[in-house]
Order: structure tokens, then sequence, then C-alpha cells
């Protein structure tokens, strides 16, 4: 007959599994709180990183053509007119047309950031174009503006 053989494994190594739960509980709050300490300073970097930061008029050149109320009623028809799926160039070309220099800065403060493309995340005016137009169409609204933009 088989003799049986008993279950208990080796104390040495029992004693040892203890060990290694102790030190480890000991170490999880260590843990928690070396992941929250670092996951609070990555939301921080990167809300500072992906900040909208305003373009500044230059008073060398001349006065916008445009006021303030018109250049967020044209940067919202910009965005009304670009989504994930299509665009629509000719309007962006048409809100675009005839900006001088400060009168784009407007236009592009008033735009901000926006939502983007599902893994885009938000845009301002430009990266907007870059993302839904192709080369010569953003050679075109470059064109529209002087040649100055977009480039």
């Amino acid at each position: 007959m088989k003799t049986k053989k008993s279950n208990l494994g080796n104390p040495l190594a029992v004693v040892a599994g203890a060990k290694v739960v102790e030190k480890s509980a000991e170490a999880i709050p260590f843990l928690i709180k070396l992941f929250t300490v670092l996951g609070v300073a990555y939301y921080a970097y990167s809300k500072y990183t992906n900040r909208f930061v305003k373009r500044k008029e230059n008073s060398a050149y001349s006065a916008a053509n445009l006021s303030y109320a018109q250049a967020k009623s044209r940067a919202d028809a910009i965005y009304g007119s670009i989504s994930t799926f299509s665009n629509d160039f000719e309007n962006v070309s048409r809100q675009i047309a005839g900006l001088n220099y400060n009168g784009f800065v407007r236009v592009f403060n008033a735009f901000e950031h926006k939502k983007g493309t599902l893994f885009g995340g938000d845009l301002n005016l430009e990266e907007w174009c870059y993302n839904q137009f192709t080369n010569y169409q953003m050679q075109q609204l470059s064109f529209l503006l002087g040649g100055a933009f977009f480039q």
C-alpha cells in the first residue's frame, strides 16, 4: 500500500513566504503614495504643455480689420464647418479671406483650442486646418492671407 504524502510542505518556505507577505504589506502604502504623486505630476505637466497660448497682435502691422465679436463669429463658423469625417473648405476659405495679420491673430485667439478628432486631442486653428486639409488646400489658405500663415 502506498503511503500518503503530507501536504504540510517545507516549514522554512512557509516562514519565508510569511515574511515576504509582511514586507510587501509594508511597501503597499509607499507605492500608493508614489503612484498618486506621479499621477498628479503627470496631470499637471500635461495641462501645462497642452495649454492654449494666445498670440499677440503686432503693432508694426496695420490694425485688425475686424472686431473681437466678428473674430469670434468667424472662429465659430470655421469650427462648425470642420468635423471628424468631413470639412467645408469653401466656408473656411470665405471666413479667412481678406484678413490682415492682426485680424488673423484675433480669429486664431477666438478659436482657441477646440476638441479635435478622436485621437487628435485639442487643436488650435492652424492644427485643425493641417489635420483636415491637403497640402494644396493649405497653400490656398495661405495665399488668401498673403502667404504669411500656415507655414
